[in-house]
């Protein structure tokens, strides 16, 4: 990545290896910088598939600013700290202390060395949810005294990292790796440093320590690697020999083959099964100048999404695609799918979009950026919303279109309009708009016929309920003495109430009194067993956890009983247990922002 921290790391890190003394090759400021190694001493602890062609010709810079991970999200880009762990073990390395939303350096007192493992081992991605995203991201990036016993600190680090790489976020694994001290890695931690490189296209970087490893071990990633790094060096004999060698010991990576035959000047055709592309694989597509499919890229995995999206030389249409989906995953903020939108990517006709949800997304996106007229925009800019909330990205598709929504005078609009305005500015921290749109909604009440004023006053409570899951200032106030069940009432069938249920179960999590009449009035309204995800083991566990304050514990137990599908998929008993605990060990603001996930997802 041009420039990057990582970038700027990893060349000193090779060099470390061969015995050099270098510089971090950034001037330090005068002020000494603030180390994100846990201070031990401290008393104070936390409690159509296949390869095309590109449109353009590959010169390109990798990973630029604009397609980094999402600016609020993004460690502080100062100068880096590389500097002997002594007798502290390299998994307690971090980018993030508690002034940078770090979990605190104690986050893992109390939890049974082995546990940790086991527990990051377990850690699902989620696309659906930026709150489960944010604590994910914070938990593997919080630099935190390890419980000693740790069979092995640097199969801990590398497990971080691969969860880092798992979910695509490469910037965020790329800054972690730079703060590991050269005198600690192992085979395992090089590998996933040279990944991470291979996927931003450092292949200079990378092949400096292929050059180390290679000579030592015979390990086919680091032969394949070495065969690569030669052809990139122009020693195409001691490549082509390279290859001859393992397609004799049987080498079953033909993908790695054709793209070796490729490079050298052959004209061997890809496969047109579905194919899983390695970061290795990923670094010589782009080096043969050829591009990758979204649908490849999405089987391969969300690191390669991350490297599509962000490869430059890659077909728009393609790009757009899987930037989309790095932010729908976290891996990217919507900079660079507003920029590739603007830019024309997936502008189909109409009639091909069909059901193509992320064509529709941007179609609908540049209508409203190019609507000159503000009050005709809440209508396009629903339909985006809708068409998100069919796709399952309705999240990313309200990150998206954030400044749309800002452009869009506050006054009176159709009644789901209002509601999504309030909510999803909620979900963006944006609480004093949200207020603004809160009494909008209110002042409708105040006028037209009755029926018109009673649909008013459903909506009203429709907004006042999301303004209490969140904790934002607002007018709205719980009263269980005039709480309308029926307000929440979603069509015809026996289920009909189960959104009441969601609704007060989450209003009990944050101390609000809730009447045993208003659950009997839920049960009447028609409640039905759901197909919703629970695992009594995991609920045991996390509330062990929270009640002991083991606050690393109770994350990684509470993401793992989210699930991969977020707040919305699971039991009201699981998303119960989930917010009680984490609101127990201080996390009452991750606790809000998930029970306004569930409530959004569920369109309560």
């Amino acid at each position: 990545m041009t420039n990057s921290p990582s970038k700027r790391f990893f060349s000193a890190f090779a060099a470390s290896f061969l015995g050099l003394v270098i510089g971090v090759g950034v001037t330090m400021a005068q002020e000494k910088p603030r180390s994100l190694v846990p201070d031990l001493n401290s008393s104070k602890q936390a409690t159509g598939k296949g390869l095309t062609a590109p449109e353009k010709p590959a010169s390109t810079t990798f990973g630029s600013p604009a397609t980094g991970n999402k600016a609020e999200n993004a460690a502080p880009q100062s100068a880096l700290i590389v500097k002997s762990l002594g007798g502290l073990d390299v998994a307690s390395v971090g980018t993030l202390d508690t002034s940078t939303g770090g979990l605190g350096p104690g986050m893992w007192t109390g939890t049974a060395p082995d546990r940790v493992v086991t527990l990051l081992t377990y850690l699902p991605v989620s696309a659906v949810s930026p709150a489960m995203q944010d604590l994910y991201r914070r938990l593997l990036l919080t630099a935190a005294v390890i419980p000693r016993g740790v069979e092995n600190p640097t199969e801990l680090m590398a497990l971080r990292l691969s969860k880092l790489q798992e979910a695509g976020r490469i910037t965020d694994a790329s800054l972690l790796a730079s703060k590991i001290s050269p005198t600690v890695l192992t085979d395992e931690l090089v590998t996933a440093v040279v990944n991470l490189q291979f996927l931003q296209g450092e292949n200079e970087q990378a092949c400096r320590q292929v050059k180390i490893e290679k000579p030592r071990t015979a390990d086919r990633f680091w032969i394949k690697a070495g065969i690569f790094c030669d052809l990139l060096d122009e020693k195409i004999e001691q490549a082509e020999l390279g290859a001859a060698l393992l397609e004799e010991q049987g080498e079953t990576d033909t993908l790695f083959l054709d793209l070796f035959d490729r490079l050298a000047g052959g004209d061997a055709v890809m496969s047109e099964a579905d194919l899983l592309f390695s970061p290795l694989h990923y670094a010589m597509i782009r080096h043969a100048g050829m591009t990758v499919s979204f649908e490849d890229a999405e089987n391969s995995g969300y690191d390669i999404v991350w490297a599509l999206a962000t490869q430059e030389n890659a077909q728009k249409d393609q790009r757009l695609r899987a930037s989309y989906q790095s932010l729908a995953v976290g891996s990217l903020g919507p900079e660079l799918s507003r920029q590739l939108i603007l830019d024309k990517a997936l502008d189909l006709p109409a009639e091909d979009e069909g059901d193509d949800a992320v064509a529709k997304i941007a179609e609908l996106y540049r209508l409203i950026a190019n609507e000159k007229d503000k009050e005709a925009l809440a209508e396009p800019l629903s339909s985006l919303w809708a068409t998100g909330f069919q796709d399952g990205s309705y999240l990313a598709a309200t990150q998206l279109s954030a400044p749309l929504l800002a452009e869009i005078p506050a006054a009176s609009q159709s009644d789901k309009f209002e509601i999504d305005a309030v909510r999803l500015l909620l979900a963006g921290g944006d609480a004093a708009s949200a207020g603004i749109w809160e009494r909008v909604a209110r002042r409708a009440a105040l006028r037209g016929t009755p029926e018109e004023r009673l649909s008013a006053r459903k909506r009203i409570d429709r907004v006042d309920a999301y303004m209490l899951i969140s904790g934002a200032p607002g007018i709205a106030r719980w009263n269980p003495a005039t709480f309308d069940a029926t307000s929440f009432v979603q069509g015809e069938d026996l289920a009909r109430g189960e959104n009441v249920g969601l609704l007060l179960a989450i209003l009990g999590v944050f101390d609000q009194e809730i009447p045993e009449n208003l659950w009997s009035e839920a049960l009447d309204l028609g409640q039905v067993t759901q197909p919703r995800y629970s695992n009594l083991v995991i609920e045991k566990n996390l509330d062990r956890a929270a009640e002991a304050g083991r606050v690393g514990e109770t994350i990684a137990l509470s993401l793992t009983a989210l699930g991969k599908n977020g707040p919305s998929s699971v039991s009201l008993t699981t998303l119960s247990r989930v917010l009680t605990s984490l609101k127990k060990v201080g996390l009452e603001k991750e606790a809000r922002a998930l029970a306004l996930e569930a409530a959004i997802l569920r369109d309560l």
